[in-house]
């Protein structure tokens, strides 16, 4: 069952877009189009470009131009327009307000502890379904092979996205327990694994909680800033089909000299095949493929942070992680 109706929270469906400021546009399109994000609408200045994936949301991403580049926060689609009332209500909230955007609908604007802006969508009108043909691989073992006289062939370019999938933010310190309790509070999320700094626990990955039925296993986390930074955006990360599409994409993305963050690898919490690149403004963004999917069943993870909670498998973790 979904989660009771009397519950307080905002019911949070999926995830829909992020929104970023680029002080370079010209740069930062070249990039997305190149990291396999397809420009679906264009300002008539130019100040604002949004790019879509091949799944059903009418756009993922959201450039704008500005004098300095910066993150202006993340959308979840909610269940019905009476989540985006209630929203409404929140302190610091905006009113509803049409969605400017493809795909219209109304928004509702939150302002989480850190001053990150929290974005909740309803009325939004999906794409029809893309019949972009991509393989679902036969993959012979050492004592099972059921693919007999066919073969793996790939063509090389951009990895496509099918969609946003999850981000993350980093809190002042101090501030753990103020982000657990707003975002716990005011939306339907949960956690699925707390990470600790001995006792102290430090980040933690949310799901969407759907009550049973089953979610990414993150679509939100929260990790603590170094001494010297600001609260900034940690990464936003993007799905693809497959671990081939994904290399293929890295190769190509490492064609055109772009800078990469670190991978490919395999994630320990959520399982993900990940691999993380900084866009010509400096902000990771990453594609990722094969997560976990979880529950309200599911057990919360319990871990201690460091490089064994990272990555399985991978190179060196980097010093921005």
């Amino acid at each position: 069952m979904p989660i009771p109706i009397g519950d307080p929270r905002i019911r949070l469906l999926k995830t829909a877009f992020v929104i970023y400021n680029h002080e370079n546009l010209d740069q930062a399109h070249r990039f997305m189009e190149d990291f396999g994000l397809i420009e679906v609408e264009r300002s008539s200045n130019g100040d604002q470009i949004f790019y879509r994936g091949y799944g059903p949301d009418p756009f993922v991403y959201l450039a704008r131009k500005a004098s300095t580049s910066s993150f202006d926060g993340a959308a979840y689609a909610v269940e019905t327009r009476a989540e985006l009332e209630k929203a409404a209500k929140i302190e610091n909230a905006t009113p509803i307000m049409p969605l400017e955007a493809p795909g219209g609908g109304e928004i509702v604007t939150l302002t989480d502890p850190a001053g990150f802006h929290v974005h909740l969508v309803h009325g939004v009108t999906e794409r029809s379904p893309e019949a972009l043909k991509l393989e679902k691989l036969t993959v012979n073992f050492e004592d099972d092979k059921p693919r007999k006289g066919r073969f793996q062939r790939f063509k090389p370019g951009p990895a496509p996205v099918f969609k946003w999938g999850h981000y993350g933010v980093t809190y002042p310190d101090g501030g753990y327990q103020m982000m657990y309790d707003w975002y716990t509070k005011h939306l339907a999320l949960a956690p699925s694994d707390i990470v600790y700094l001995g006792e102290k626990p430090i980040t933690v990955f949310f799901h969407i909680d759907r009550g049973d039925e089953f979610t990414d296993h993150h679509a939100f986390f929260f990790k603590r800033t170094k001494p010297e930074e600001k609260p900034h955006v940690a990464h936003a990360a993007f799905e693809v089909h497959d671990f081939d599409i994904q290399q293929l994409g890295h190769d190509y993305l490492t064609s055109k000299d772009y800078k990469l963050c670190w991978g490919v690898g395999r994630h320990v919490l959520g399982s993900q095949v990940f691999d993380y690149w900084f866009d010509p403004s400096g902000f990771i963004v990453e594609h990722y493929a094969d997560g976990d999917l979880v529950n309200n069943a599911s057990k919360v993870s319990h871990e201690q942070a460091g490089p064994q909670a990272l990555s399985v498998w991978g190179p060196p973790v980097p010093p921005v992680f």
